[in-house]
């Protein structure tokens, strides 16, 4: 059936329930990467009322890992809604603008603070051009950002996959799209792990990669692009492709469920839409959701040490560090942000006028 959206479900080219998945999605990493340790400790602790516990051990699997499959999920959905309304060249255009300004305002602070404040080098720009253009895992390159660059290495791959399939046409034959998906997957699973040159990522394209494809798959699925049934046996059939390539390549995750929780927590919000709300909160979380993920995990032991020296005394330190983390978020969303998605509207209004194509209706740069 054919999914139809209410005033509550879009608001000014928003699918207002991405918005709920993109908070659950940095708060999920967010949490694991900074107070996982918290929730071992409340687990651990025998002094705490057993509800409480339990209500600790839940959370850990829908931390770190869930987070970032659902992000996954997120954008494999809604990148198969914009490229529709979109030429492989200006959607192209369009992720460039979303993704390269602030990524490279991330990694140049985080090495200038790294310099001026720790004493280490700047890295070689055999190094750091790679990064920049995050096409490291084809040059071995060490990630940035304390690691969280991984991801950003599969979403742009994914972009070009994507505009690759749109320039082809794919997209005018829907209904193949879920078995090209399939075929795609399966490939890269026979190839090997894929990047393979640091133990804790080797094979993380190979194991998530397959989410963005299975996000498109429900999209097509839900809009009726599809067959549902080719749709929901493409997905299965990558989610195990997935499962066993974590368990041959990520042996330590092979006994959390994170996945399962991830798709269950993205097809319940779809199942929930209509009562997900729209609001100037969710708007604002969900807008600082890249700066959050871009920044979160190099930034912390900086806060960490300034809200020491500067910080309130009768606030826990944590929370100074978080509502520091989202001030700067802010900050750096309202610029850097703001002005590298201008940048990218007018860069596809020049090749528009360029290519004499005429304005059509917007997409947001999501």
């Amino acid at each position: 059936m054919k999914m139809r959206y209410g005033m509550a479900d879009v608001m000014h080219g928003r699918i207002v329930f991405l918005d709920y998945m993109r908070i659950f999605a940095f708060m999920s990493v967010l949490v694991g990467h900074k107070f996982l340790g918290h929730l071992n400790t409340l687990v651990a602790d025998s002094t705490q009322h057993i509800a409480i516990r339990y209500l600790a051990e839940a959370a850990i699997p829908l931390t770190s890992a869930c987070g970032v499959i659902v992000f996954f999920l997120t954008s494999g959905y809604i990148i198969s809604h914009v490229i529709q309304f979109e030429k492989p060249t200006e959607f192209l255009i369009k992720r460039f603008f979303r993704i390269y300004p602030l990524y490279a305002a991330a990694i140049v602070l985080e090495a200038v603070m790294e310099r001026t404040i720790n004493g280490l080098p700047f890295p070689p720009l055999s190094v750091f051009v790679p990064r920049l253009l995050l096409i490291g895992d084809f040059f071995s390159t060490p990630y940035a950002l304390l690691n969280v660059e991984w991801t950003l290495r599969i979403e742009v791959m994914f972009y070009v996959f994507m505009a690759a399939f749109k320039a082809c046409g794919m997209f005018k034959k829907a209904e193949w799209l879920p078995g090209a998906f399939l075929l795609t997957a399966i490939a890269l699973f026979i190839s090997g792990p894929f990047p393979a040159f640091i133990p804790w990522s080797t094979g993380y394209f190979t194991i998530y990669a397959p989410f963005l494809l299975i996000g498109s798959c429900i999209y097509l699925a839900q809009h009726a692009k599809a067959k549902p049934a080719t749709c929901v046996l493409s997905s299965g059939l990558m989610l195990l492709l997935s499962l066993i390539a974590v368990a041959k390549y990520q042996p330590i995750w092979k006994e959390s469920n994170y996945a399962a929780f991830a798709l269950i927590i993205f097809l319940g919000a779809i199942a929930l839409h209509r009562h997900l709300q729209d609001g100037p909160m969710v708007r604002l979380l969900s807008n600082m959701t890249y700066a959050v993920y871009l920044f979160h995990n190099w930034l912390w032991q900086f806060l960490v040490d300034a809200t020491l020296h500067v910080g309130v005394k009768w606030i826990p330190g944590s929370i100074q560090v978080v509502i520091a983390l989202f001030a700067f978020c802010y900050l750096a969303h309202v610029t850097v942000e703001r002005y590298g998605l201008a940048a990218g509207r007018y860069a596809v209004a020049k090749y528009r006028i360029a290519t004499g194509h005429s304005a059509r209706s917007e997409t947001p740069l999501t």
